[in-house]
């Protein structure tokens, strides 16, 4: 019994942490702690002094709401499952018709980069203040035999440059006059850089481009249902995201505006062809209230053929605001489409009641059936 006591208490003792030990094992490696710490906090500085720093552009963009889009949805009301209208401008401002408008205006498929050392070059670049060196090349086309070749433009002075490629081409050219040798095209107009400085030419694709801001643009609604979408654009060079971030919303609110003068006028051809049948129906309305008026003194018209008159104005009413909705959901969806099939149906039962009423008609007497027929 008294050996299992013993044995269990140097257990215990050797779990207990020697405090001292340990603060004797960290003073004896102190120089291997103190050098790690240092090599890790200068690692820290370096990156902090030569990584690229990431920037963001931010705008906002209201949605309005037209007439006819609140027709449509008082049609579509009660459908379920029916997406916000926020989520359709999203994916237009994130379209091709939008972004690859910006791609042009800004000439985004040419990059102009400067030549540095690799890894720290562009930070050294950004603490001697020379970072902000760059040519604005709006032209560059190449024949597809030299489209695996690295161009390099080198600055000269004197709105002087030299365009070079790894395989062989050389020209030199003048700053805001085109330069064409062998296939190859070129138009600078700005050189903001000293001279020997040197820059890499590329040519890409629009719809690589179209991608690239793709990745880059973030558009989000803000709060539910608010109408308002939040644009955010990040990239390295802060003048040239900003540049991008205020094409793409100028680019987007021109063509929500012709879209919507395209409907506008679509709506008033519509209702220019459809007022003068509409003036006509309301020409024999008329007529024949007036009809209806002048024997109302000698014809005792029965109280059901006054409620049969009232039914058929109302329903001629509907079936006519029903032609104007039609026009105007018929520019954005296919009969097929709930929300057409919807007022089809609507129509469908409304000349079913109004064939029902001129049933009815037939059993008033002959005064009451002139006004009614």
């Amino acid at each position: 019994m008294t050996e299992k006591v013993k044995q269990s208490a140097a257990v215990t003792g050797s779990d207990e942490i020697d405090i001292g030990r340990l603060v004797g094992t960290v003073i004896e490696a102190r120089w291997w702690v103190l050098g790690t710490t240092a090599i890790f906090a200068l690692c820290a500085v370096i990156y902090t002094f030569f990584a690229t720093p990431i920037y963001s552009a931010d705008a906002l963009v209201q949605i309005e709401q037209n007439a006819g889009n609140s027709l449509v949805q008082d049609i579509n009301s009660a459908l379920a499952n029916k997406p916000p209208a926020s989520d359709a401008e999203i994916q237009l401002i994130r379209s091709r018709l939008v972004l690859g408008k910006t791609v042009d205006d800004l000439d985004l498929d040419i990059a102009v980069t400067k030549n540095t050392f690799p890894l720290f070059g562009a930070g050294w670049e950004r603490l001697m203040g020379r970072h902000n060196e760059r040519v604005k090349v709006t032209t560059f086309t190449r024949p597809e035999t030299m489209s695996g070749q690295i161009f390099t433009l080198k600055v000269l002075g004197d709105k002087r440059y030299q365009l070079v490629s790894d395989g062989g081409f050389s020209a030199q050219g003048v700053v805001g006059q085109p330069l064409n040798k062998d296939g190859v095209t070129m138009r600078v107009e700005a050189i903001d850089a000293r001279p020997d400085t040197e820059f890499t030419v590329s040519k890409f694709s629009t719809l690589g481009m179209i991608n690239n801001l793709q990745n880059n643009l973030t558009v989000t609604e803000t709060g539910k249902d608010t109408g308002v979408l939040s644009l955010t654009f990040t990239g390295e060079d802060r003048d040239q995201i900003r540049d991008i971030l205020n094409s793409i919303t100028r680019n987007y609110l021109q063509q929500d505006i012709a879209r919507k003068s395209e409907e506008a006028g679509k709506s008033l051809a519509f209702l220019a062809k459809q007022l003068p049948e509409v003036r006509s129906r309301l020409d024999v309305a008329e007529n024949k209230l007036n009809a209806f008026r002048q024997d109302k003194d000698s014809v005792d018209l029965p109280l059901e053929a006054k409620a049969v008159l009232d039914s058929m104005v109302n329903i001629d009413a509907q079936l006519n605001e029903l032609t104007f909705k039609e026009a105007e959901i018929s520019k954005l969806f296919t009969k097929a489409h709930p929300a057409y099939r919807t007022l089809l149906e609507k129509r469908k039962a409304l000349e079913d009641e109004k064939a029902k009423l001129n049933g009815r008609v037939t059993q008033c007497r002959k005064p009451s059936r002139r006004l009614c027929v």
